[in-house]
């Protein structure tokens, strides 16, 4: 955890703030149970076909995981909401698959009737959840308990990204266990990612605080990235959205000129992760026509020629892999999220019609 606590804190900053502990307790702590169900799944049915889903944040954390094991690791992989996965999963013909459910309760309905679905179906199941006593849990082949002290605030935060570093790294061994090359880097990179979350936040807080004084003009709210920072994008927006009531919304970075560009005007906001990687060009582009309307342009990025562009550019690590990017350029927009929340007088940790999770009935 960084830096004290105050009597006023809310549980969603300082769920935040321990982000680099929870990134360290499950390399340290977590990692050896992800290990053995990754072998136990592997000598039960040698999975082909890896389908990943949850709900709202956990679906979107099931997409950073999918995005990795398709095209980092090269295996087939898709992420569903979990609803999907009860109406029209699997497909015909699917080669060996298996189900990976996240849900940080492990009680949200609509995980809980995917996975028996998965079940009645023979597919092989793993849970990963920050309950391993929930129902999911206990009805999954594998329960991967992620070790993540409870949430106390309704607003994932430390979960979300632990629960997608969880899923990498199932995913890194999974691969591994088929003879597949995981980058020369991984390894080191993972180690030095508690504290590059720890630099992260210690950076962030501040200029978040003033983005969020600076921001309260305007009127919409616009998360753009590529890759796997894309779902880290939706996740921002729905920060935002459920905790402070605004309108705000998130597209693939090279979508973005197919209709959403005509909104762009002065009183939108554009939050843009840019990172060092084969699309930086065209997003360096984008980012120019973006300002060039007007509207604000608030870079996260370790590209130096953008970082010197835009005033209000957030600095990320210099050096990140792609399967790692997502889980640290998620803490500014959560942080953004928190104190534009406070901005408008309203409670973070409370977002009105919310609750921890889902159990409406969703069979069939």
């Amino acid at each position: 955890m960084v830096g004290n606590l105050s009597l006023h804190d809310h549980h969603m900053i300082r769920e935040i703030r321990e982000q680099p502990e929870t990134f360290k307790r499950i390399v340290e702590e977590t990692r050896p149970q992800i290990r053995k169900i990754a072998r136990e799944a592997w000598q039960r049915s040698r999975p082909e076909t890896h389908y990943i889903i949850g709900c709202g944040s956990s679906y979107y954390a099931a997409m950073i995981g999918a995005f990795y094991l398709e095209y980092s690791l090269g295996l087939a992989a898709a992420a569903l909401p979990s609803s999907e996965f009860v109406w029209f999963a699997p497909r015909s013909g699917a080669l060996s698959p298996i189900l990976i459910a996240l849900s940080r309760s492990g009680r949200t309905s609509e995980t809980l009737e995917a996975t028996r679905k998965a079940i009645k179906s023979k597919i092989p199941t793993i849970a990963i959840t920050s309950d391993p006593g929930s129902t999911m849990a206990d009805e999954s082949d594998h329960c991967l308990d992620t070790r993540i002290p409870n949430e106390q605030s309704t607003i994932m935060t430390k979960t979300f990204t632990g629960s997608a570093l969880c899923t990498i790294l199932l995913g890194a061994e999974l691969a591994r266990l088929r003879g597949l090359a995981v980058s020369d880097n991984f390894e080191s990179e993972l180690g030095q990612l508690p504290k590059g979350a720890e630099e992260v936040v210690r950076s962030v807080e501040d200029q978040a605080k003033r983005m969020a004084d600076k921001s309260d003009k305007m009127i919409r709210f616009i998360y753009l990235g590529t890759g796997a920072d894309f779902p880290a994008c939706l996740e921002g927006a729905l920060k935002l959205r459920e905790t402070s009531y605004s309108a705000s919304e998130a597209y693939h970075s090279m979508e973005f000129r197919h209709g959403p560009f005509a909104e762009l005007d002065r009183g939108i906001q554009v939050f843009a992760v840019v990172q060092k990687r084969k699309t930086v060009r065209q997003e360096t582009t984008l980012l120019k026509e973006i300002a060039s309307t007007g509207a604000s342009v608030v870079p996260i990025s370790n590209v130096p020629e953008i970082l010197d562009a835009y005033p209000d550019s957030i600095r990320m690590p210099d050096r990140l892999l792609v399967e790692f990017a997502p889980l640290l350029s998620m803490i500014p927009m959560q942080m953004f999220a928190y104190y534009y929340t406070l901005k408008k007088g309203l409670n973070p940790d409370q977002p009105r019609n919310l609750t921890r999770y889902v159990t409406t009935p969703m069979a069939p």
